[in-house]
């Protein structure tokens, strides 16, 4: 059995010819729990931690033709307002850098996992930006950062630390971007954030709502936004909501804090 994420795609079509006529295809589907080789606390374990999505493709065996959408709950989430610093709070921010014609944007989140502030732009230069972030991150108590140090990020994470910001530096590769999706798929899947209203925030549910998973040609898992659209919001709010996971291990390697000498 070869699992892979519920919808339309190459693994689902060999899946679906095995399942038809075809004399040469097979195919079974079985979940995980009927494996007597398998340690069943585990995979109950698991369930409490994967998003539901995540944990019925990867244990539960099965597929999701009705819709590529990678979060749930994003309206049921979305009652929310802007709020006024809390002094002697902690708040921690995601950003994430523009690159050509996308917006840089910063989220800023409370310990509650609320949602607080969004700063949304584009056409600015690079001072300005780190400037605006600057003054956006101080006024909610010096804000910790997590921001993408990966390709353009990492001559501006260095100007970002060097102008006074608490920054933290988060490498993207494929395993790490998943970690950060699942992260916040399970925070809406169980209700632990607060978004802004859809009014208040139209660009953000918009965002969250359009992101999605596609199968390669090669049977590898992509998420993003849809073509001709944006993810900005999506990964900024993944990066802030990374500061409140579950069971956090800053000796994972990801989000190492970086400490000016």
């Amino acid at each position: 059995m070869i699992s892979t994420p519920r919808g339309k795609g190459w693994f689902f079509d060999v899946f679906r010819k095995g399942q038809g006529g075809d004399p040469s295809y097979a195919s079974w589907n079985h979940p995980s729990w009927t494996n007597p080789y398998l340690d069943a606390a585990v995979i109950e374990q698991e369930r409490g931690r994967l998003p539901d999505a995540v944990f019925w493709t990867e244990f539960g065996a099965e597929f999701l033709e009705k819709s590529d959408a990678i979060f749930r709950n994003v309206r049921d989430c979305a009652t929310g307002a802007w709020q006024e610093p809390d002094e002697g709070q902690p708040y921690y921010a995601g950003l994430d850098l523009a690159r050509t014609i996308d917006s840089t944007v910063l989220v800023i989140l409370n310990s509650k996992c609320e949602v607080v502030f969004v700063d949304r732009f584009n056409r600015l230069d690079w001072s300005l930006q780190i400037n605006r972030i600057k003054a956006g991150t101080d006024r909610f108590n010096r804000a910790q950062i997590y921001v993408d140090s990966t390709g353009v990020g990492e001559p501006i994470f260095e100007s970002i630390r060097a102008a006074g910001c608490n920054v933290w530096q988060y490498g993207f590769t494929t395993k790490t971007k998943a970690a950060l999706i699942d992260n916040l798929s399970l925070l809406l899947e169980q209700r632990k954030i607060v978004l802004p209203r859809p009014d208040l925030w139209p660009e953000g549910i918009d965002e969250l709502e359009s992101f999605e998973y596609s199968i390669t040609d090669n049977g590898s898992v992509r998420t993003g936004a849809p073509s001709g659209t944006h993810d900005d919001c999506v990964i900024a709010l993944s990066l802030a909501a990374w500061h409140l996971r579950p069971r956090p291990n800053l000796s994972d390697g990801i989000g190492v804090p970086i400490i000016v000498r």
